[in-house]
Order: C-alpha cells, then sequence, then structure tokens
C-alpha cells in the first residue's frame, strides 16, 4: 500500500510541469504585484529580510521576494519542483538557495530567519503541528510567519460543501463556455488521504496554533478579490483564501 508520503511525493512529481506554467503566466500579469504586496504589507520589516519560503514549487514566492530585495532559501519534498523553481529563477535573474527538504523537519539553525511565507502548502502537510512546531524553531523572536491556503478539498468529505462547489463550477461554464479542469481519481485519493483536508480551516489551525505558544495571530479570512482574476473568483467562490499572520 502506498502511504501519505509516498503519494505527496508522486502527486507533485506528476504535476511539476503544469504547476510550473502556471507559475510562469503568474509573473506576468497583475498576480506578481498582488502577491508581493501582500506579503511585504503584513511581514513587519522594510528591511531586507532572510526569507524561508517552505514548498516553494516552482519558486513564485521565491522569485518575487527575491526581487524585491529580500534574501531567499527556498525548500520543496520533490526533486521535480526544485528543478522548475531553478530553472524560472534562472529565467527571472535572481539568485535564491534551493533545497529539497521535508516542511516537518528543517535542517536550520534556531531562529534563523525573519519571515517563513507558504501558499497552497499546508493542506498537504502529514503532520502540522510538527511543521508548525519546527516554524517556530527556526524563526526570529520578532519574524512572522504567513500562510496562504484554503479548504480546497473539504468538499470531498462535506456534503453541503460539495453543492456549493458544484454550484460555482456550473456558473463558471456559464459565464466562461467552458468547464473547470477537474481531478483524476488518482488526485482525488490522494487529497481524501491528507489529513488535513478534512479540518475545518483556519479555526483549526488557530486553536492549533494557539497551543503551540504562538503569541499573536491575525487572519484574514478571503483575500480573493486581491489576489484572483475574475475566473479564480468564480472557481473558488467556495473555497476562498484565507491568510495568517502570525507572531512568534
Amino acid at each position: 500500500m502506498v502511504n501519505p508520503e509516498q503519494k505527496l511525493i508522486k502527486n507533485w512529481t506528476e504535476g511539476s510541469n503544469n504547476y510550473s506554467n502556471l507559475i510562469k503566466a503568474e509573473l506576468n500579469c497583475f498576480k506578481k504585484q498582488a502577491w508581493t504586496e501582500i506579503i511585504l504589507e503584513n511581514a513587519g520589516k522594510s528591511t531586507p529580510m532572510n526569507i524561508l519560503d517552505v514548498g516553494t514549487g516552482p519558486g513564485f514566492f521565491a522569485i518575487i521576494m527575491s526581487q524585491a530585495g529580500h534574501q531567499v532559501t527556498a525548500i520543496d519534498c520533490t526533486e521535480a519542483m526544485i528543478h522548475e523553481a531553478r530553472a524560472n529563477a534562472e529565467n527571472a535573474g535572481i539568485a535564491a538557495d534551493f533545497r529539497v527538504s521535508d516542511a516537518q523537519n528543517l535542517a536550520f539553525d534556531d531562529e534563523s530567519f525573519d519571515l517563513i511565507i507558504n501558499r497552497n502548502v499546508t493542506w498537504t502537510l502529514i503532520d502540522a503541528p510538527q511543521a508548525y512546531q519546527e516554524w517556530q524553531r527556526v524563526l526570529k523572536p520578532d519574524g512572522k510567519i504567513i500562510i496562504f491556503d484554503a479548504n480546497w478539498n473539504l468538499r470531498l468529505f462535506d456534503e453541503a460543501v460539495m453543492k456549493k462547489y458544484e454550484q460555482d463550477q456550473k456558473e463558471y461554464e456559464r459565464l466562461f463556455g467552458e468547464a473547470p479542469p477537474s481531478y483524476t481519481a488518482d488526485m482525488i485519493d490522494y487529497r481524501k488521504s491528507m489529513p488535513m483536508c478534512q479540518r475545518r480551516r483556519p479555526q483549526w489551525d488557530l486553536t492549533m496554533l494557539i497551543e503551540l505558544g504562538y503569541k499573536k495571530i491575525f487572519c484574514d479570512l478571503d483575500i480573493g478579490d486581491r489576489v484572483y482574476d475574475k475566473k479564480e473568483k468564480v472557481k473558488y467562490r467556495s473555497s476562498p483564501m484565507f491568510m495568517l499572520v502570525i507572531e512568534k
């Protein structure tokens, strides 16, 4: 039987090239500036920072934060994603430290980073409490963590959420004359095996972060108006993207 970690590696290795194409498009539209602004507004520092990009994927956050003048270390769990990230970074003319690494067990010294950022990563964590403890360990005393994520897969466990999702997909098709991409059977199987997909978030995260001793947490339940195009605002309406800004 394939365990959750093996499913994780398989899913993101197979999806690395397609995901990279999406990132390239983001680097060439309004999203590049939108994401740069929302991160830096909440980072708490105006001086150059030492940033850890957890789950960098094809390197979007690493690229835009490097271009903004910060030193970035970017990690991902798959060689394929790191390969895409390095190529995209080279094409963008930036230098960042890209490494294959487990987000739940970091090979960094205590209090190494001013800022830890990630997008659409925490739902993939097999042991989120362990990851949140590790991020706390490597964060400087005055540092911050910014998490962007959504209840992307809660519909697979909740009929009411699935109904809203299906309504949004029909509206998407009506407005744009095309069906949005759907999951394959393997993709659904992978998502059903991930423990975070069953949890109602960010409520679960807030409770866990408080239990772990984080001192201050700001939550924005929906940042879609700032970072989504018109199609995404319909497609993801039933799973709004939230932002957590966490102080050690």
